[in-house]
């Protein structure tokens, strides 16, 4: 049986406890790399990351206090997402949630809820309703929008909701006006969407010919990006890092002004790296995919860690970084390059 989605937006306040908020934005902070911020993010205050498979785990940047960033006062009624995002400060992510109708028919839902970091407070700003066969914004405006896609990630900018949907024979994006809840398709691909960026104006994502495709989320109009032919890319400032099949696996960085390349590493890279302000921290794959980290003119390149890295999440204003390897995951200091397995 096809199934739709029911869109529509619903306000709840809950009141959560928490730490304050520093009205300073990092700059990175409004860029979205999908493979690493659907699981590890940060404010000014926390830096946030998956625990198990339901706890999204806040770490106090000043005291290294950790807690669970979602407080759900409604019991087993839902169960917390492992996908979320922090723009603005505030914290979003995905909650799904079962009930059954008065027909005893399944009713399966996901939400996206925001938490504010000012006030605390929770609110649903968007809701998908998988089984229902109906949808309504605010309860008033319908659409003709039929979906059997689920959603696989989201981001935000002040205006839209991003989705990111997909099943096992395509994927596509769609935008969601925050305001009236306009539902506008601005891509869709024959595969699954996995590699993507957007850094507020354009989306960056990988298309079935591994070329990477600029898109205006406004005018819809695409561009290939010259000279790229990758796997795994991520967006920096103006500038895009991919690992380069062409030179054997190594980093490149482009400048996204003028396309000019230049090389980073001298080592073959995984697919795992990530950056902070002063260093690219990659798996390396000419020794073992231990941990290693390079500065951005291709300079001061060393060993962190040897420790078998799958996944590479580096903090900004942050001593620390997540590294998740065939162990478990590992916290590691940027200074005395000590690492411990995550408690």
């Amino acid at each position: 049986m096809k199934r739709t989605m029911t869109l529509f937006i619903i306000i709840v306040s809950v009141l959560l406890p928490g730490c304050g908020k520093n009205d300073e934005i990092n700059e990175n902070s409004r860029i979205f790399n999908m493979q690493i911020n659907r699981k590890f993010s940060e404010n000014q205050d926390a830096v946030f990351y998956i625990q198990g498979r339901n706890r999204i785990i806040a770490q106090d940047k000043g005291s290294g206090d950790r807690y669970d960033a979602v407080k759900n006062p409604f019991g087993g009624l839902f169960d917390v997402g492992t996908i979320f995002y922090v723009y603005d400060n505030n914290l979003y992510y995905i909650r799904n949630k079962e009930t059954y109708t008065q027909a005893g028919a399944l009713q399966d839902s996901s939400s996206i809820v925001e938490i504010d970091w000012d006030t605390y407070n929770e609110k649903t700003i968007y809701e998908m309703d998988t089984r229902m066969k109906k949808e309504a914004f605010l309860g008033t405006v319908k659409s003709n929008r039929g979906v059997t896609y689920r959603i696989q990630n989201f981001f935000l900018d002040d205006k839209y909701i991003y989705l990111i949907e997909g099943t096992a024979s395509g994927g596509k994006i769609n935008k969601v006006d925050r305001q009236t809840g306009e539902v506008e398709t601005i891509l869709e691909s024959s595969r699954n969407i996995e590699r993507l960026a957007f850094d507020g104006k354009y989306i960056y994502y990988i298309n079935p010919r591994f070329q990477v495709v600029r898109l205006d989320v406004e005018t819809k109009e695409s561009f290939i990006i010259p000279h790229v032919i990758t796997r795994y890319m991520m967006l920096k400032d103006n500038q895009l890092l991919f690992v380069n099949p062409r030179d054997t696996g190594r980093i490149y960085a482009m400048d996204l002004n003028d396309f000019s390349l230049r090389k980073i590493t001298e080592d073959a890279a995984s697919y795992a790296f990530h950056y902070d302000d002063s260093y690219i921290y990659y798996a390396n794959e000419d020794d073992n995919k231990y941990l290693y980290r390079v500065d951005f003119d291709g300079k001061n390149n060393q060993k962190v860690a040897e420790i078998v890295s799958y996944n590479i999440a580096v903090f900004q204003n942050h001593g620390e970084l997540h590294v998740s390897s065939d162990k478990g995951t590992y916290v590691v200091d940027k200074d005395t390059f000590e690492a411990n397995l995550l408690e």
